[in-house]
């Protein structure tokens, strides 16, 4: 008569490990999704930050004037303008992108 160990066959710790692999290995693309989309973020608040920045220094000085700010291997350029309106707008152009602030 067979004693009943109550464990794991060969066979099905094979399956399971190969289910736990397949379930975690679909999971990657998305990580590295979120992670490109975090450093998008992150550059996007720096910039945002640098533009604050700009026009405190504005406000202080008193002078407009553009300015280049490289940080962290990205390239700022920051330009303050009036616009027709009598309004102040801000922006910033990095990695083909700009945002402005009015």
């Amino acid at each position: 008569m067979l004693k009943n160990e109550g464990g794991f066959t060969f066979l099905e710790g094979i399956v399971s490990l190969s289910l736990i692999l397949l379930v975690t290995s679909s999971f990657f693309p998305l990580m590295s999704n979120m992670l490109a989309r975090l450093k998008d973020g992150k550059i996007e608040m720096t910039a945002y930050r640098l533009m604050y920045e700009h026009v405190e220094k504005h406000t202080a000085v008193g002078v407009i004037g553009d300015a280049r700010i490289i940080l962290h291997d990205t390239v700022f350029d920051l330009n303050m303008e009036e616009t027709e309106k009598g309004d102040w707008k801000v922006c910033v152009n990095y990695e083909e992108k700009r945002l402005c602030v009015e």
